[in-house]
């Protein structure tokens, strides 16, 4: 498995703010206003959120979640809607008004470059005007070519070929602004390769110009122009333009536009011509037709990224249910009631319900750490062995020291199973468990409060090889309900009301109890128990796999 790295949001615009840090210990982060968000952001900004959203490691990369925030969450100018989440790549850049984050395994991008004059130069902002024929022809041209771009790269080539023609200007550049200073990152470039040492340095930038532009305006340079920088006048800048390229419709402090790049287009040098006129017109046009091509190349890879997301539940959902055993099944005397659902990742909980004969039944719940497709495939093995171990002798001891080589042997560190496996005899009158760091099973007797199985406490299965687990063997009510849930449904969030108001809190096992205690005997509280979650979280869409097994009696 690849080391988990630190990931950061990089604020690339709004309020002066250092960049945040995803911690790798953690895998839930809610970011927002509350003093609870593990990502807090400044109390005064009124336009985000107490709880705005949250991310997700899913053991393989992060996710971001919208959490119903009142301006919204937008990841390369496409706003996530409802209760759907979305994988986060380098580079993507994350609006959260007033800030504009870019995501990125670094706070400060090594190739990245810094504009040149930090004094103020003055620049005006450019209007539309009618191009001449020769410019509509290069816009005509170019206009399939640019929206036939498959990738970032290519779709910077072209528009700088597009607006060299159309602009007659010497150096042209598309930039990716990559945090709040002014630092810029070239996706590509191009400029005379003059020789001799007082060619003009291609990798230098005007920041007056980019300051201009990222207002959403085209802004213009010129000869002549009062309180030109001394920098400008070192780099020989006769004239420049600087188009943003845009992802949304607008600017406004709670408008969902974002600059996801900058045209960059200058005359340098002593024998530098003069831009055509209508240059800057002409590149008003252009930049528009960037950034609706720019927004159709983010719109895709969000689309690929979300149908990813789909298949893999989709093949999650499909293994679960060739694994699992039904819903529904009698056994003996025993009524059981058993159902997985998958959270927004591939998970890995499963449970088993074993007829071992003579009114005996085996009942195991089972969470394997880390979510992605490498979880599924340890939950599968280890839910396949162990009904090997349990059907062959229907000893929990036995079972339980047998799956905890079988894992240990064949997974990482960081990988193990919480489990909690039993054997309920009715005859016997006995229930015999091991609770192997699950802590989440309950037993409840008709007239009375459901009670806690703390007993037979172990290490999670796969952590120490050679660990000496021991079950626990209570009584057996003549009659009465078994309910085995997984952190899925204890740990589900919601938005409770609080002594200072609203507040996020976890469904928890309290809960759980109350539940079950309200639920009449011969109901399906299966059912029940996953409604009053779905309550408690506000969404259908559980964060977690959630699994709840009844056994009844």
């Amino acid at each position: 498995m690849p080391e988990r790295v630190v990931m950061y949001l990089v604020p690339v615009s709004g309020p002066p703010i250092d960049p945040i840090a995803l911690p790798v210990d953690q895998t839930a982060l809610r970011i927002g206003r509350h003093e609870q968000c593990e990502l807090p952001l400044p109390q005064h900004e009124d336009r985000v959120s107490r709880f705005h959203a949250r991310f997700d490691f899913d053991g393989a990369r992060w996710r971001l979640t919208d959490l119903k925030s009142r301006w919204g969450t937008y990841v390369n100018g496409v706003r996530l809607m409802g209760e759907s989440d979305l994988p986060l790549g380098e580079g993507d850049l994350i609006r959260m008004s007033p800030w504009t984050f870019m995501f990125s395994a670094t706070a400060r991008r090594p190739d990245s470059v810094a504009p040149e004059d930090v004094s103020s130069t003055l620049v005006r902002n450019v209007n539309d005007a009618r191009l001449v024929d020769e410019q509509l022809g290069v816009l005509l041209e170019s206009t399939a070519a640019i929206h036939q771009a498959n990738e970032e790269k290519a779709l910077a080539e072209m528009l700088i070929d597009a607006a060299m023609r159309g602009t007659g200007m010497t150096h042209a550049a598309v930039l990716r602004p990559v945090d709040a200073t002014g630092r810029v990152q070239v996706i590509a470039s191009r400029f005379p390769r003059a020789g001799g040492a007082s060619a003009p340095d291609p990798t230098r930038f005007s920041r007056s110009l980019l300051n201009a532009a990222a207002s959403g305006q085209v802004a213009e340079l010129q000869a002549g122009m009062a309180n030109t920088s001394e920098s400008i006048v070192q780099m020989n800048i006769s004239a420049a333009l600087c188009v943003p390229i845009v992802l949304g419709s607008k600017l406004d402090g709670g408008g969902s536009a974002t600059i996801a790049a900058y045209l960059y287009l200058d005359s340098r040098g002593p024998m530098a011509p003069r831009p055509r006129p209508n240059a800057a017109p002409f590149c008003v046009a252009l930049g528009r037709m960037a950034s609706l091509a720019l927004a159709n190349l983010k719109r895709i890879e969000i689309e690929r990224r979300q149908a990813v997301i789909e298949s893999e539940l989709n093949a999650a959902a499909a293994v679960q249910k060739w694994i699992l055993p039904q819903r529904d099944v009698c056994v003996g005397a025993f009524k059981c009631t058993g159902e997985s659902r998958p959270g927004r990742y591939v998970g890995g909980d499963f449970f088993d319900l074993i007829d071992l004969g003579e009114d005996r039944i085996a009942i195991a719940l089972g969470d394997v750490t880390g979510k992605g497709v490498a979880a599924g495939v340890l939950m599968t093995a280890t839910q396949g062995f162990l009904h090997a171990a349990l059907s062959e002798h229907g000893d929990v001891d036995r079972a339980v020291a047998a799956v905890n080589r079988f894992v240990s042997s064949r997974t990482p560190d960081e990988r193990f199973v919480t489990a909690w496996i039993g054997v309920a005899d009715k005859r016997n009158r006995r229930l015999t468990y091991c609770d192997c760091g699950h802590g989440y099973a309950l037993l409840h007797v008709p007239g009375g409060e459901p009670t806690g199985l703390t007993g037979g406490d172990g290490l999670p299965i796969g952590v120490m090889r050679d660990f000496h687990y021991r079950s626990v063997t209570v009584e057996l009510p003549e009659s009465g309900r078994l309910l085995v849930v997984s952190d899925g449904l204890i740990e589900q969030p919601g938005i409770v009301q609080g002594q200072s108001g609203l507040e996020q809190d976890q469904f928890g096992l309290e809960n759980v109890s109350k539940t079950l205690a309200q639920i009449p005997g011969d109901a399906d509280a299966v059912a029940q128990l996953f409604a009053a979650v779905i309550n408690h979280a506000g969404t259908s869409l559980l964060a977690d796999d959630a699994t709840a097994v009844m056994v009844r009696w």
